[in-house]
């Protein structure tokens, strides 16, 4: 009876220890990377409501505004002779840039006059979120209020159209006929001279008229660094719904064949759009198995892939971020 007890006991063992060498260590992974999903889920989530109620914030200095213009000093402002009206003097809050792409009248310097109060919201968001480099508002007549100060002067150009590009006319109704915040998810050159971003903004109405677009600046290398440079392993990746690396620990680009991830080098001004080569997309990629991927999480919505790489065995984890529309990756070789 001893024995056939302890041949039980030894059979259970192996079985428990079959299964947790085998789909456990999967399931683990996948529960690891559910988490860190999630935290990036909620903190983007918590980023775009703050744009929205900066939305709001604005709305209601557009209101007030006869009622903000006599408490502004406007002897810190002046117009160059290029037809830039700016802000030489870092006095704490934003730099201001107003293109003269719209020539620059007495309207559009009162725009910049009551639109002063908002620095307040914005070096507390700063404060508030560690993920967050730089806060904007942008309006129709290609003025800008960024916050932390810099010299504008000497990184944007003058006569800039600043409604062209995809951090304001992403809001507007054509393309956001709800009228609702939203990410600019597909990294982009920030022309403010912070490389590659994404950016939640939000669109401010008044009468009924688009007049501006608030924005919140996330840098990829604090998504990277933030978020992939810990724990969670050292193959993981984010990529988004069309297949393109947003960005990857450096283990993984060298895995799938793809040039190195630099940030960019601002060599000239910004004047348009500018995004990430086709070659950093995983649905492109010259090896069919990271195209099989590829489809396996974009169409087929799989979270666990077995697949090879140069003849080694690999599981690929994979979980949606739906904040963002992205997907947090994880090779396991």
């Amino acid at each position: 009876m001893r024995k056939i007890i302890c041949t039980i006991a030894v059979l259970i063992t192996i079985i428990i220890s079959f299964f947790s060498c085998t789909k456990p260590d999967a399931e683990l992974k996948l529960e690891q990377l559910s988490i860190k999903a999630t935290q990036i889920d909620n903190d983007f989530k918590n980023i775009r409501l703050e744009v929205d109620m900066l939305g709001k914030e604005i709305t209601e200095l557009y209101v007030n505004q006869s009622k903000i213009l006599p408490t502004i000093k406007t002897d810190k402002y002046q117009l160059a002779a290029n037809g830039v009206f700016t802000k030489p003097i870092d006095d704490g809050g934003s730099a201001i840039f107003v293109s003269g792409f719209v020539p620059v009248d007495q309207k559009i310097k009162n725009i910049v006059y009551f639109t002063e109060p908002i620095d307040t919201a914005f070096k507390i968001l700063v404060k508030k979120y560690p993920e967050i480099v730089q806060l904007y508002y942008n309006d129709k007549y290609s003025f800008n209020r960024i916050y932390p100060f810099f010299d504008v002067l000497s990184q944007y150009e003058a006569k800039m159209d600043i409604p062209a590009f995809n951090f304001y006319y992403l809001a507007d109704v054509k393309h956001n006929p709800d009228r609702k915040s939203l990410w600019v998810n597909e990294p982009y050159v920030d022309p403010a001279g912070r490389g590659w971003m994404v950016s939640a903004i939000a669109p401010v109405y008044y009468n009924e008229e688009l007049v501006g677009v608030p924005g919140i600046d996330v840098t990829i290398n604090t998504i990277t660094q933030r978020y992939l440079q810990d724990s969670i392993g050292s193959m993981v990746m984010i990529i988004d719904n069309n297949g393109a690396i947003v960005t990857a620990q450096e283990d993984v680009i060298n895995l799938l064949s793809f040039p190195p991830l630099f940030d960019h080098k601002y060599i000239e001004t910004i004047k348009q759009d500018t995004y990430r080569k086709e070659l950093y997309n995983l649905s492109l990629s010259r090896e069919a198995n990271v195209r099989t991927i590829a489809t396996e999480i974009l169409k087929n919505n799989k979270q666990v892939i077995e697949t090879e790489f140069n003849g080694e065995k690999a599981t690929v984890i994979a979980v949606r971020i739906p904040e963002l529309n992205w997907y947090l990756v994880e090779i396991i070789l």
